[in-house]
């Protein structure tokens, strides 16, 4: 006696099987795949504060940066008149209002690096976190690249304000 069914006929419906896996064997027998579905996550998306609070502290720091190295660059065309072609000058010899000049010079160029590094580098960070956690991805991006290249903007404010300090 055999013990698999009869074949059914041409005009006839299978029957229907409960599966308990979830997925329904082919007709040879070997188990379908079900179709893909994306995890269903049950957190709501971030707001887009973090993104854009980066972009705020990074324009922070090249706009903060550029204006005290622009005023630096100011105070460092006091000591043209002194330069010797490009040879080393000796501070003793400078009179005692250009050697404050120069000591403002060096002081405020500091600080405008210090200010563009901090602040540079606190929306760097938070900018790369936003961008992660996808909370205001398009603003991330644009901290993160202006914190990268705002040295350049700093650096040329610097020699922009040298440029115009420099009596002609």
């Amino acid at each position: 006696m055999s013990t698999t069914p009869p074949p059914p006929e041409r005009d006839q419906q299978p029957l229907a099987r409960s599966y308990s896996s979830g997925t329904a064997p082919s007709a040879e027998g070997v188990p379908i795949a079900p179709a893909y579905l994306p995890p269903a996550t049950g957190k709501p998306k971030g707001s887009k504060k973090l993104g854009l609070i980066a972009l705020v502290v990074s324009l922070i720091a090249v706009g903060g940066g550029s204006i005290i190295a622009f005023i630096a660059g100011m105070q460092s065309a006091s000591l043209a008149p002194y330069a010797d072609g490009g040879q080393q000058m000796d501070p003793t010899t400078l009179p005692p209002e250009v050697q404050q000049a120069a000591v403002v010079f060096g002081i405020l160029t500091i600080v405008a690096f210090v200010v563009y590094a901090v602040f540079g580098l606190w929306g760097f960070i938070q900018g790369i976190v936003a961008a992660v956690k996808n909370r205001g991805r398009g603003w991330a991006i644009g901290a993160i690249a202006l914190s990268l290249l705002g040295g350049i903007v700093v650096g040329s404010a610097l020699a922009a304000g040298a440029a115009i300090g420099v009596p002609a």
